[in-house]
């Protein structure tokens, strides 16, 4: 977790209200919602990712332990006052509250209203904070193809979670 860097990621909760995801599936205030953004790359079920709150499998960041071991209320994450809880559309592959803890206040900055450009580069290769000589060259070699044009130049579109 880097502060430094910008992250674009979908509000999920706001104080007080009450997540958990069941096999992918958001639970929000005990209602199912319907989110017509998300992708799902994979097809199997993750015991930490896809059944939130759980047991983590993984090594986790010290506000997302201090997330599940003080917000956590009959299998739900209570979010407290101040704090948002966040979570990237591409669910199967996104760092988010589930793995960072709550987001403060303090630090949302905007709300993003276009879509300038969209590439299919791996996430690990645009989560370092300079760009690498290996992503350059992809850019080079494979800007057309890789520039997801249905994207590009598209505003983003907020749904209501009810």
């Amino acid at each position: 977790m880097d502060i430094q860097q910008t992250f674009v990621k979908r509000c999920i909760g706001v104080p007080g209200d009450h997540i958990k995801l069941v096999d992918k599936q958001l639970i929000l205030n005990g209602k199912a919602v319907k989110e017509p953004y998300v992708v799902h790359k994979t097809e199997y079920i993750d015991s930490y990712r896809d059944n939130f709150p759980s047991e983590p499998n993984m090594r986790m960041a010290d506000a997302a332990n201090d997330m599940l071991n003080n917000h956590v209320v009959n299998g739900e994450v209570v979010v407290p006052p101040g704090y948002y809880f966040a979570m990237g559309d591409n669910r199967d592959s996104s760092l988010d509250s589930r793995y960072w803890g709550f987001v403060p206040r303090d630090n949302i900055i905007g709300k993003p209203l276009i879509i300038y450009w969209s590439y299919d580069a791996s996430t690990e290769a645009l989560s370092r904070p300079m760009m690498s000589l290996e992503h350059l060259l992809d850019l080079v070699q494979h800007f057309p193809t890789k520039t997801r044009w249905r994207r590009t130049f598209r505003l983003i579109r907020g749904y209501p979670l009810s």
